[in-house]
């Protein structure tokens, strides 16, 4: 695992990277018409009711940024992340 911001210390990280890999498993790379791109803020919206809940957009955000699966891609006009999920670090 890769180093945890200390702000995310008191998270269970091991149970949010769980949850994430899968939904992006499941709902990126095995869709059929979705690729290996995934805005930050629809990831936090798709698992949102599955971690901690004290994970604001803002937090949720510096984990991805910890995953070395998620690679920082691009920033939209709304604020929201672009990333591109890198399969050979997902399993």
């Amino acid at each position: 695992m890769t180093k945890v911001p200390s702000q995310l210390q008191t998270f269970d990280i091991a149970e949010t990277d769980d949850v994430v890999r899968a939904y992006l498993q499941t709902e990126c790379l095995d869709h059929p018409t979705r690729g290996p791109y995934i805005k930050s803020r629809v990831l936090y919206e798709g698992i949102e009711d599955e971690i901690d809940d004290r994970f604001s957009l803002e937090l949720f955000g510096l984990f991805c940024e910890s995953r070395p699966y998620l690679e920082k891609w691009s920033r939209g006009y709304n604020g929201s992340y672009r990333y591109r999920i890198l399969r050979e670090h997902l399993r």
